[in-house]
């Protein structure tokens, strides 16, 4: 489904031109996660942004094909690449929080993956059901602000209370009393097609109150609660490839745990593949099915899981093998590989 061949990519910094990327291949099947391990700074970030032409400024790529169900994406339009990204190929992204953007609810930010990407179901939606497409005729603020605007008048209730000046209060009361009164008045009105996939999206990723997380701000979220975000908006666009960029990298060990059983979940029940770039070698154990080794640059090694633990070939995979905590106290370093080796 995703093929990379002889990837090559250069950063041009002040001091010269960085090789990051030195002929990298490697392909994800239809329905499986493919890992993609290597230590900070080998390459697989840069791997996955090359391939999407997500690269900054200073980067390029100077060589190599990358094949999406056949097709050659690495030289395609603008347009075509916006139809890619989030339409036939998902990405998470490692820091949630610098993903999403600030300024704007959750339900504006699935919402613009969904319209882009989802339009004629959003159409589809809204006329079996006979609501708006787009933009319901509800309004309110994110839940946020509404807890800070009752908290405060709450706050001045109670002190011009007991101050004994009731009179001062009375503004706080008609505040709290007008929202009070536009809830009831919108109970009925219907929300529209795009609130309602924006939830179902929220929904699937197992979000509980769908509707009061689509119209907060993504600094009202935890961590494990902005991550499923991401996961939801790669998803909104129903693509079929989701690249999980280090997706537990900012979170504890219990809800690391969390997000990748989901994944492994939305993997079955969409049968989409997945390629999980990670430093963790248990997470590739416990998830992946085939692993690719990365090191400075260059895949030095590509077997299934299972052999890749039992019997590496390269000695850098050997040394990351030997590498990992084993109950001493002694922290282990890995070894500097001088030769990049060939694919074993």
């Amino acid at each position: 489904m995703l093929e990379i061949k002889n990837l090559k990519t250069n950063f041009n910094t002040y001091d010269g031109v960085v090789k990051a990327l030195d002929g990298v291949n490697l392909s994800v099947k239809d329905g499986e996660i493919f890992g993609l391990v290597g230590e900070t700074g080998s390459g697989k970030s840069v791997t996955c942004y090359s391939a999407l032409q997500l690269l900054p400024k200073t980067g390029e790529v100077v060589d190599g094909t990358v094949l999406l169900n056949g097709e050659d994406i690495t030289h395609v339009s603008e347009k075509r690449l916006r139809e890619i990204r989030g339409g036939e190929i998902g990405i998470i992204f490692q820091d949630p929080l610098s993903a999403l953007n600030p300024v704007m609810t959750i339900n504006e930010q699935i919402g613009e993956v969904l319209t882009l990407h989802q339009d004629k179901e959003l159409r589809q939606t809204a006329s079996d059901k006979d609501i708006p497409v787009y933009t319901s005729k509800k309004f309110s603020f994110s839940p946020g602000i509404e807890f800070t605007v009752l908290a405060v008048c709450i706050s001045f209730i109670s002190l011009f209370s007991m101050l004994g000046q009731f009179s001062f209060g009375l503004p706080f009361f008609f505040i709290i009393a007008l929202m009070l009164l536009r809830d009831y008045l919108q109970q009925d009105l219907p929300d529209s097609a795009l609130d309602i996939m924006v939830m179902e999206s929220l929904s699937k990723v197992k979000l509980p109150n769908p509707r009061q997380i689509a119209r907060s701000y993504p600094h009202e979220l935890s961590g494990g609660m902005q991550q499923r975000v991401m996961i939801a908006m790669a998803l909104a666009g129903k693509a079929k490839i989701l690249i999980a960029d280090e997706p537990t990298t900012a979170l504890d060990v219990t809800i690391q745990a969390q997000i990748l059983q989901l994944i492994k979940d939305i993997q079955k029940e969409e049968n989409m593949s997945v390629l999980l770039i990670t430093h963790d070698l248990g997470v590739v154990a416990e998830t992946c099915e085939r692993v690719a080794v990365m090191y400075k640059g260059k895949i030095v090694e590509e077997n299934t899981v299972d052999n890749i633990f039992k019997n590496p070939q390269h000695p850098y995979t050997k040394s990351l093998l030997n590498a990992i905590p084993k109950g001493g106290k002694e922290r282990l370093k890995v070894p500097e590989i001088e030769e990049h080796g060939a694919i074993l």
